[in-house]
């Protein structure tokens, strides 16, 4: 199998699992503060990706600099922004606007090497986008803005944009030992956060329901969205290219959607079915050559 293959499978993979992680943070601040929640399921992911793998990596001082940004950008910050924000502003809102993150990561790389892409892309990465609000506003055009909980949300989309720059740069080293050690400066990052809520911990957590909630959701968070899917996020940058790997952003809703016929028997109507087939001929027509 080619690498290019394996990555787009390792990308996949995560957006299955990536899917259900806007369901579970909702239903976590119900019972948590933010950083607790990002804290607590960075912590479980670093323990178990440590528990996987103890071996050293000889980093370059470089290389350590891009380690430590990287954890700061790609999980401190994003997730402290993606986390405040949902409690300010609505998910349909923050489902849309983490799905421009190809968007922006394409203008992104464009402008640092002078150069514009192909045409191709920005009409695929539009009319992919279109898509994604299709399905996600469901054809109900009545978003509620909120500034402060949408402005949070941008600067999540930036974090990751150049947490995915910053992962290019690694693709040399061990996938499995670099997502370790990111996770782990991430989880420290994190941590002040976390202690200065603690002076006002809120755990509104009353009954033993409610206890197996918190933990199967920070089980899932912490093991397959932080832990496995990072890690093999980070291989699918390293095999398929960032570009590539970014664009399955605009497959989360559809696995949401998906989920949700599946599970809950709901079923999908036209503006759906639009959307998704508009998100799949804008991603392909992004990878074309």
């Amino acid at each position: 199998m080619e690498d290019r293959t394996k990555g787009i499978l390792y990308m996949l993979m995560v957006v299955a699992i990536w899917g259900f992680s806007f369901v579970a943070t909702k239903v976590l601040l119900d019972y948590l503060d933010p950083a607790t929640i990002g804290f607590t399921r960075f912590f479980i992911a670093t323990v178990l990706l440590f528990s996987i793998c103890r071996k050293k990596e000889n980093y370059t001082r470089d290389e350590i600099k891009y380690v430590a940004i990287a954890g700061f950008l790609g999980i401190t910050c994003y997730y402290m922004f993606e986390n405040v924000a949902l409690t300010f502003t609505t998910a349909t809102n923050s489902s849309l606007i983490s799905a421009t993150v190809p968007v922006f990561f394409l203008f992104t790389v464009d402008a640092l090497r002078k150069k514009f892409s192909k045409p191709i892309k920005y009409l695929g990465a539009f009319i992919a986008f279109v898509g994604v609000g299709l399905l996600i506003l469901n054809g109900k055009f009545n978003l509620n803005l909120n500034p402060l909980g949408d402005f949070l949300m941008f600067g999540s989309v930036f974090s990751w944009v150049f947490y995915t720059l910053i992962i290019d740069r690694m693709g040399s080293r061990n996938m499995l030992i670099v997502s370790r050690d990111i996770t782990l400066a991430g989880t420290l990052f994190l941590l002040p956060f976390a202690l200065y809520e603690a002076q006002n911990l809120r755990i509104d957590i009353f009954s033993q329901n409610d206890l197996l909630v918190v933990i199967a959701a920070l089980i899932y968070l912490g093991v397959f969205c932080s832990a496995f899917g990072f890690l093999f996020w980070n291989k699918a940058i390293h095999l398929a290219g960032s570009g590539t790997t970014t664009n399955g952003i605009y497959l989360l809703p559809l696995v949401t959607i998906i989920g949700d016929s599946i599970i809950i028997g709901n079923v999908p109507n036209i503006y759906v079915v639009i959307g998704a087939v508009l998100v799949l001929a804008g991603v392909y027509l992004s990878e074309r050559n």
